[in-house]
């Protein structure tokens, strides 16, 4: 399987690139700066921007970064300035560029952070004051929701809960289709790149929002 990963810098792009590596994918990468990258296992890297608030984005490279994948996993995350357009605007120049090449497989890392994604009181609580501070970035992550649900695309949605550096385990353990009751239910980033190989190449879960 030819894999492009949007987010290739971040720790969920790090550990699928290791894990597609691992199991004899090959991958693209699309990154701002290929030296965060470090010594990532990758075919192919594309030096590019989804989108940048303070110039234009780069469509052709995003359109490169695409070209001949068979599945393109975003994984975009914001870590300063969490008021930016990169959920929608990078989301929208990703789907455009798939539907150019005739692109159809998509998955998506979002989070459970907001209706309908919390279940159970406890959830909905802590979900609650998370987005008491993070509203700018949640709002971004609803717009990117109606992007991928509206797309032309076989889109699935991941939506971790909290992530952690912990160990991988195997077998990893299949997503959940319902959100966890607990709020603090924990995944490693191994596990997720896991998860996400496996959702890829699984029909069954297109067109499904997914809670590992």
């Amino acid at each position: 399987m030819n894999l492009t990963v949007f987010g290739a810098t971040g720790r969920t792009g790090q550990a699928l690139l290791h894990h597609a590596r691992a199991n004899g994918h090959r991958t693209t990468a699309h990154v701002r700066d290929a030296a965060r990258l470090r010594t990532a296992p990758v075919t192919r890297t594309v030096t590019g921007s989804v989108f940048d608030p303070e110039s234009v984005a780069d469509p052709e490279s995003v359109a490169d970064a695409v070209r001949d994948a068979d599945a393109v996993v975003i994984a975009l995350g914001l870590h300063r300035d969490r008021t930016t357009a990169l959920y929608s605007h990078g989301t929208r120049t990703i789907v455009d560029a798939m539907r150019h090449h005739g692109i159809q497989r998509l998955v998506v890392v979002s989070e459970a952070a907001y209706p309908p994604h919390t279940r159970g009181p406890l959830a909905r609580t802590v979900a609650a004051l998370y987005r008491l501070v993070n509203a700018p970035a949640l709002r971004e992550r609803r717009a990117q929701d109606t992007i991928v649900t509206s797309s032309h695309t076989h889109w699935t949605i991941l939506r971790p809960t909290l992530l952690t550096n912990g160990p991988t385990h195997r077998p990893p353990r299949p997503p959940d289709p319902r959100p966890h009751a607990g709020a603090f239910s924990r995944v490693s980033y191994g596990d997720l790149a896991a998860q996400i190989l496996t959702v890829i190449q699984d029909p069954a879960t297109v067109h499904r929002n997914l809670y590992p």
